[in-house]
């Protein structure tokens, strides 16, 4: 019997020497780890399968155990655990026994995560394993030699002269040990503190949206230098600090360090042999790209993903894999996560993730209509037949616009909604429309302009907000259709095919949206939907202007050519 636990306690020393190993062993049971694929991403290891092999040699004559291997987050909360029955053999005075058990960790695991095996007799539910059968993950500092120097996008601990800032999901406190924060570049010189749980906290410590959601100023931060360190003030000019044990805020400046604890993805692609054959203009966008605002506030349609979070998967996986792979594969595959397309829906149903269209300047009009009067006309997908028709007057800001808008019993609902969606826009960016058809047709349910006529054919029930939005498109292309005397029939004369557009689509890299990538007209038209729909937000306005410079410089000078002031 002694040989054997002398075997049993061998064989785990030669686990616990093996990398990813934990090894406890106890005169009562015995419990070794494995880690399988898990690795670190983002300061982070990623999600992977965890296994526990259990090997029990208890003083018991016979009997039932129960073992668990469960999966506790950074709070210390459970949140996934398998378990299994052992069924112990007597072996003179001793019982042995063994299990294998695993479980998919599905979510990141975040610093301070753990897994524990507890084994139970089943009979009295009375643990038989100590303490130290747990692994506790930490986050690991990586100390790569980037080719970045900025200080965004990297993750730091905030010191003060009495303690450093830990949080805990809820509030903020002082711990010997603080959190690492993730900085985040907010535009205009604000910047955002995101913990593990991708929070950004508010001036009194309670927790933020996430990241992916931001947007108020009363979460960001002015980092203010002063020395080797930083004055954090907040948006009212209240300044963070440690007082009294607590963390607060205070009217007089107080001294942090930050300490930086780890690299991002992005940092990390940086370090590779491919990064550094890139142009400096491609590493210029790289960095505009992960440290934008807009990467964040700019989430996936279909999977809740920012932007930031589907190019730094692919740059993770840059990174992983840079020991095999040459250094033109690696630069290849930066430009391919650099020119990502975020999954927004198609024109005609895209919301931007419902990003609100606000009040625009010299926007809402007053409104007058006269009729209905009934009149025939010819419609390309419907032929000739009798239609309603209003004639709709706005008129405010010295401007006056009379629009002829045609509908059938089909678009009577929308018609109305229609009316008020177009009153959302400049005169100078709605001047050209003349014609607005509404109705339903058999299939095809889509917005189309042609530069003077606009169609919605759409089903009943759209309100005013989302058709504005799908407006932004269709008004997009009758501006570049028909600004400067250009025509619809003459595509050469539209600016998106215009030498400065294609060099701007080609320097910025990155698309706009799957649709827009399409072709030229509806890239231009895309990209118009998302100047209106950011005005009015501040990380969503930032966003555009690092995220797209060369477009938004381009959108702008075409919105002078029309005669009408840039928004932003």
């Amino acid at each position: 019997m002694r040989k054997l636990i002398a075997a049993l306690t061998a064989i785990c020393m030669v686990f616990a020497a093996l990398p990813g190993f934990a090894v406890e062993i106890t005169d009562m049971a015995q419990v070794t780890f494995r880690i399988d694929n898990a690795v670190v991403s983002d300061g982070r290891l990623t999600p992977g399968r965890v296994t526990a092999s259990v090997q029990t040699v208890v003083s018991k004559s016979d009997g039932k155990y129960l073992a668990s291997l469960g999966y506790y987050d950074s709070h210390g909360k459970l949140t996934d655990f398998s378990a299994k029955t052992v069924t112990v053999a007597p072996m003179g005075q001793f019982a042995l026994g063994s299990a294998t058990l695993s479980l998919d960790v599905l979510r990141e695991l975040e610093d301070g995560a753990s897994v524990r095996v507890i084994v139970m007799d089943a009979r009295t539910l009375e643990p038989m394993t100590v303490n130290n059968s747990t692994l506790v993950y930490k986050a690991p500092v990586t100390d790569a030699d980037t080719g970045y120097d900025g200080i965004y996008e990297r993750y730091y601990r905030i010191v003060g002269d009495g303690g450093e800032i830990k949080s805990d999901g809820a509030a903020l406190s002082v711990a010997d040990e603080g959190t690492s924060y993730r900085l985040k570049n907010m535009g205009g010189g604000w910047v955002g503190f995101a913990d593990g749980n991708r929070r950004i906290y508010n001036n009194e410590g309670a927790p933020g949206r996430r990241l992916y959601g931001f947007g108020s100023t009363t979460m960001l931060w002015r980092l203010v230098p002063e020395g080797d360190g930083y004055y954090i003030q907040s948006y009212d000019g209240g300044y963070l600090a440690i007082d009294g044990g607590e963390v607060a805020l205070t009217d007089e400046p107080y001294p942090f360090t930050l300490i930086k604890t780890g690299e991002t993805p992005f940092t990390l692609a940086t370090a590779t042999e491919g990064y550094k054959l890139l142009t400096e203009a491609q590493k210029q966008r790289l960095t505009e790209i992960c440290t934008s605002p807009g990467a964040t506030a700019l989430p996936n349609g279909t999977n809740g993903k920012s932007l930031l979070d589907i190019v730094e998967d692919a740059l993770t996986v840059v990174y992983d894999t840079s020991g095999s792979t040459s250094p033109e594969e690696q630069k290849a595959a930066i430009l391919a996560a650099m020119g990502t397309t975020v999954s927004y829906n198609a024109a005609g149903t895209n919301e931007i993730n419902a990003v609100k269209i606000t009040d625009l300047p010299g926007g809402d009009a007053e409104i007058s209509q006269s009729g209905p009067v009934k009149e025939k006309i010819y419609i390309w997908d419907t032929g000739e037949k009798e239609y309603s028709r209003l004639d709709v007057t706005y008129t405010g800001f010295g401007h006056s616009q009379t629009v002829k808008f045609y509908y059938d019993e089909t678009g009577e609902t929308n018609v109305r909604t229609a009316i008020q969606a177009l009153a959302r826009f400049p005169w100078e960016y709605r001047q050209f429309i003349q014609q607005v058809n509404v109705y339903v047709p058999a299939s095809s349910f889509t917005y189309n302009c042609d530069g003077k006529i606009l169609t919605v054919r759409v089903t009943d029930g759209t309100n005013v907000e989302s058709m504005a939005r799908n407006f932004a498109h269709e008004l997009g292309h009758s501006i570049e259709f028909l600004a400067n005397g250009a025509a619809y029939e003459k595509p050469e004369t539209h600016w998106c095919h215009s030498e400065e557009w294609q060099k701007a689509i080609e320097d910025d890299i990155l698309p706009v949206s799957e649709y827009g990538s399409s072709n030229s007209d509806e890239g231009l038209a895309e990209f118009a939907r998302l100047y209106f729909q950011s005005w009015g937000s501040h990380d969503l306005m930032e966003g555009v202007k690092t995220l797209y410079p060369n477009r938004y410089a381009s959108f702008n000078k075409l919105l002078k050519n029309i005669g009408m002031e840039p928004l932003y």
